[in-house]
């Protein structure tokens, strides 16, 4: 009579292999020479008072960093990082992120890795003079969508009349003086009282003192 044969114990041979595994991944952590593109936050500094950017500041910037794997795998999920500061000084006198001064603040930011180089989409920063224009407002009285034989019987109310622009100089300078707004709707036939957004409530450079302006006049139809 044939012995029976042994019954492969799964169980011990997955244990072994997922052990040998972690072995592996250990011992391949504690080696040096790795490297890797790590992401950190960046918070540029200026007097905000006097200057404002033309375009978007960046917010991360990404670095080459090499190490063991430990030490990238630390910064790899190191999620509460903490933003390198980044001075500006004379903003409208600089064009370019200074990558040899960005190297030595994360080298001072990260001591268990070593920097290697820099690595961004762009380097090109644009500033302006921050300055205040105050503009006249109107409504754009022939565009207004009223009903056919139907005309704007009374004064055009509209409040404020003078709004405040905060932005860029340049872009402020070549604006015109007079804001026309439109009145939105389509063949208007009633007395109209309501509020108008600005077209600069949304601007992400552009700050007003106010978002929308009271508009209110009275139609009636022309006699046949």
């Amino acid at each position: 009579m044939k012995p029976a044969p042994k019954k492969t114990d799964f169980k011990a041979v997955i244990v072994s292999l997922f052990a040998a595994i972690i072995f592996w991944i250990m011992n391949a952590l504690n080696k040096e020479g790795y490297s890797q593109k790590i992401s950190f936050p960046i918070r540029i500094t200026y007097d905000d008072s006097l200057y404002i950017p033309t375009q978007p500041l960046p917010e991360k910037i990404s670095v080459n960093v090499s190490g063991s794997g430990w030490d990238l795998l630390r910064k790899s999920f190191s999620f509460n990082k903490t933003p390198i500061q980044y001075a500006i000084n004379k903003p409208l006198k600089t064009k370019f992120l200074n990558t040899g001064m960005l190297t030595d603040s994360i080298a001072e930011y990260i001591r268990d890795v070593q920097v290697n180089y820099i690595v961004a989409d762009r380097f090109e920063i644009e500033f302006d003079r921050k300055i205040k224009k105050d503009f006249t407002l109107k409504i754009d009285s022939l565009h207004i969508p009223l009903k056919e034989h139907y005309v704007v019987s009374s004064v055009i109310n509209l409040n404020p009349r003078v709004l405040t622009i905060e932005g860029p100089e340049s872009m402020l300078k070549d604006m015109d003086s007079t804001i026309y707004i439109k009145v939105p709707g389509q063949r208007i036939k009633d007395n109209f009282d309501d509020e108008i957004g600005l077209p600069f409530a949304k601007n992400g450079i552009l700050k007003t003192n106010k978002s929308k302006v009271s508009v209110s006049f009275e139609v009636e139809e022309l006699l046949k």
